[in-house]
């Protein structure tokens, strides 16, 4: 019984329930991941702070023995 007291209607038996659900695509396909995209900016941002770690040092190096 539902709410209201009223009987469900019979299902057919005949169609399989796989047919009676909404298909849905795989969530990648729908949300594809963005773990590459962060990958990359990720170590280009380590790359950068190395360039600028290694060109500050060098820098410093050179106004300390000035």
């Amino acid at each position: 019984m539902t709410k209201r007291g009223l009987e469900p209607a019979p299902r057919d038996q005949t169609v399989p329930e796989a047919e009676e659900d909404t298909y849905l695509p795989p969530r990648k396909t729908v949300h594809p991941s963005e773990r590459l995209k962060w990958t990359r900016r990720f170590y280009l941002t380590l790359i950068w702070m190395l360039v600028l770690l290694t060109a500050a040092l060098f820098v410093w190096g050179f106004k300390v023995d000035a």
